[in-house]
């Protein structure tokens, strides 16, 4: 019925190559709904789709699972989880459709990716209230440092989506990478410092607490998935070799599922075994320290995604960017027919 032509990177503009990917582009004006059928068809974004929505499907049916064990709507003490659990759902479902439907227009493009930064944003401040509600040090329970982590973690997470976009404006290289990584690790070193904390300096039966081995295990995955990020292997040592299984990117997605969900096992066994502790030394969230919260973050994103969506709406503007970036934009006559 409908026919995803596929095409090579020198057929495509610039931006929408991805290094050491040859082959499987498709066209850089496509219809909603071609980009829709490409999602079972063949292509080198096709693995990137999938490994985040079945990721969201997963987290989707957590969700509805665990709301018979260990979240109620009546109950402000889960109300943190509960933002968690949406923030893991947000990341994921936006970067899956952002990488189906970035092939629409090069400003599409970009603000299909605006949204996937904000919607890691919004992830890393729904870890924080995890960890702020269910992880964070004894030592430090209702100190300045606690009633500072919130605060600090949502204008972490204005900062990230600020940054992430600006990366997209700046000049192609190793400094855009390497902005890009630090908006998006910093939220997350940020939010893991008192883990990390906890983890080193821990006393006692603290030691053994379920809830190690798991957060040990996302602090791994973390590691690989930043490390697959930055050093594009394994399409690096092969290009054209890995352009539609194996590449970087869908690795990159996998194990990012999985830290999240080895960070969702962690803050389940915090959250059941530490609830008394917790009670005792720091007061339960309320709506608007939590899920309010995270909605003010979700509509603050939209806010900025909004303003550099409309700064670069112009097409004299998109020429300033490629422009200003140095780039040579190559379009083939197949390319300028939609697919």
């Amino acid at each position: 019925m409908w026919t995803v032509k596929l095409l090579k990177a020198d057929h495509v503009p610039s931006d929408f190559r991805e290094p050491f990917i040859i082959n499987g582009y498709r066209s850089c004006r496509c219809t909603v709904s071609t980009c829709l059928f490409s999602a079972l068809q063949y292509t080198n974004e096709t693995m990137n789709f999938w490994t985040h929505f079945a990721g969201f499907l997963f987290f989707l049916w957590q969700m509805y699972q665990t709301g018979d064990r260990y979240w109620k709507y009546d109950d402000p003490f889960t109300w943190a989880f509960i933002a968690y659990l949406i923030s893991c759902c947000i990341y994921l479902v936006t970067s899956s459709w952002a990488h189906l439907f970035s092939c629409m227009s090069e400003w599409f493009r970009h603000v299909c990716f605006f949204m996937d930064y904000g919607a890691l944003s919004v992830y890393s401040f729904g870890c924080a209230l995890a960890y702020n509600y269910y992880v964070f040090p004894t030592d430090y329970l209702g100190t300045w440092a606690h009633k500072l982590f919130v605060p600090l973690a949502f204008v972490n997470g204005l900062c990230c989506t600020m940054l992430a976009c600006s990366s997209r404006l700046m000049h192609e290289g190793k400094l855009r990478k390497i902005f890009r990584m630090v908006a998006f690790m910093l939220p997350y070193v940020c939010c893991s410092v008192p883990l990390l904390y906890r983890m080193v300096f821990c006393q006692g039966m603290e030691c053994e607490a379920e809830s190690f081995v798991a957060h040990k295990w996302q602090f791994y995955f973390a590691f690989i998935t930043s490390f697959l990020y930055a050093s594009h292997f394994p399409e690096v040592l092969a290009p054209g070799k890995f352009d539609f299984i194996g590449h970087s990117h869908q690795i990159f997605h996998v194990c990012g599922c999985l830290a999240t969900y080895s960070q969702f096992l962690a803050v389940v066994s915090d959250m059941c075994t530490r609830r008394e502790l917790l009670l005792a030394h720091a007061p339960s969230g309320t709506f608007m320290s939590t899920l309010g919260l995270l909605g003010l973050l979700v509509v603050s994103n939209l806010l900025i995604i909004a303003s550099f969506a409309n700064y670069i709406w112009s097409p004299e503007q998109l020429r300033k960017i490629k422009f200003m970036q140095g780039k040579k934009t190559i379009i083939s006559f197949d390319e300028k027919k939609s697919v």
